[in-house]
């Protein structure tokens, strides 16, 4: 059983799912002309956002369970820097958009 410490943890880690959701609503129910071009670049960075957020899930419960440690923190910081290169990456391809209009 989690110790509430390690809950909380693990809820962050789900935090990122709750992010690339409300990237896509945002994208959803904007009245910008430029939505769906919008929604094309975010669509690849919340996959990614998915898939690290799946991992570190993964990685952390496995490491509940079993205590061991091995790699944990170079995987976890590895899978944090593409998730902030990739928030960096649609930013920038965001803000490109807006200045071709």
């Amino acid at each position: 059983m989690a110790t509430s410490k390690q809950e909380q943890l693990y809820n962050e880690i789900i935090e990122y799912y709750d992010f690339a959701d409300k990237l896509i609503q945002i994208v959803e129910n904007s009245q910008d002309e430029l939505a769906e071009q919008q929604f094309e670049i975010i669509e690849e960075a919340i996959s990614r956002f998915e898939k690290c957020a799946d991992y570190l899930a993964n990685q952390y419960i496995e490491y509940i369970k079993t205590g061991e440690a091995d790699n944990i923190l170079e995987s976890t910081r590895s899978s944090l820097q593409e998730i902030s290169a990739k928030i960096e990456e649609c930013r920038n391809k965001i803000l490109i958009l807006h200045h071709k209009d």
